[in-house]
């Protein structure tokens, strides 16, 4: 075979091998009967799956959950409260009576006279549990109270301790209307001039009270709580009353502040002879609190 024609065979056969991926000529007829011709390239598997692909993902790609943003505003619980540590600071003052002298008619009136105010500090511990329009709560105090005056002069030592109990259900919003007990346990040294008593009685007290709570936002809520209770059953005369803001700082922890106050009247008799105490006390409330 000649050079010029073993030239031209191979320029042919290399075209053979290369038209696949050159642009291809397709003929397309036109709307007026005439044959267009028009360029077409080659599409490859690559370019048909990418856009399968990228579909794919995107059906695939998580989309946000509106139950963890509804958690994340959902308010911490409140259902049941326990507070292991309550201080208080009361202002403790009180009037007594100590009974005449043995060697005096038990008819005699005793001498009597009041203390100053003073500071002094108790501890309390409790719980609060919450069940739809139901509610609980336990309290327990004890203190070692003691005030003095000096012309007359008068001086009470007093240890103090009670413990009650009250259910009660809510009749309004936030409102719940409370019954129950209280025990109390006193330990009583009293001297007015130159006559002393001690006495230790204990005693139950019937009660009626009212507890107002509102939750301030996710991590805030108000209890305000009123009683009373005696009517001569244990004592004359016994009411208390709080109010408190409670904080949880995290899910299941919190703090509580607040100011309370106590009042009663105890008259207690023996061979005749009665001692009468009728001590207050108020002053403010710190304490620790778990949630759940």
């Amino acid at each position: 075979m000649e050079p010029e024609q073993k030239r031209w065979f191979s320029l042919f056969f290399l075209l053979v091998l290369c038209s696949p991926a050159l642009t291809q000529t397709v003929a397309i007829p036109g709307d007026d009967g005439n044959t267009a011709r028009t360029n077409v390239g080659i599409i490859t598997d690559e370019n048909k799956i990418s856009p399968l692909q990228s579909e794919t993902d995107d059906q695939a790609s998580p989309q946000p959950s509106p139950t963890s943003d509804n958690s994340a505003q959902k308010p911490y619980g409140w259902h049941i409260a326990i507070y292991p540590a309550l201080a208080w600071a009361p202002i403790f003052g009180t009037g007594v009576t100590v009974p005449p002298l043995p060697s005096q008619p038990i008819t005699t009136p005793g001498p009597s006279g009041s203390t100053n105010n003073s500071l002094n500090g108790a501890y309390f511990g409790g719980a609060r549990f919450e069940k739809g329009k139901w509610s609980a709560n336990l309290l327990f105090m004890w203190a070692a109270l003691s005030a003095q005056r000096e012309t007359p002069f008068t001086k009470v030592n007093l240890d103090y301790v009670f413990g009650d109990a009250m259910a009660g259900r809510e009749v309004f919003p936030d409102f719940y209307v409370e019954g129950g007990v209280r025990r109390m346990a006193l330990d009583i040294h009293a001297t007015v001039g130159s006559d002393s008593a001690s006495r230790s009685p204990g005693f139950w007290d019937p009660l009626v009270g009212l507890t107002y709570r509102r939750l301030l936002g996710k991590k805030w809520r108000i209890l305000i709580h009123g009683d009373g209770g005696g009517f001569g059953a244990g004592s004359g005369v016994d009411v208390s009353a709080t109010g408190r803001t409670e904080w949880q700082f995290a899910r299941h922890f919190g703090i509580a502040m607040g100011y309370g106050g106590i009042h009663f009247s105890k008259s207690n008799t023996v061979a005749g002879r009665t001692l009468t105490i009728s001590p207050t006390l108020h002053g403010p409330i710190f304490g620790f609190g778990i949630f759940f």
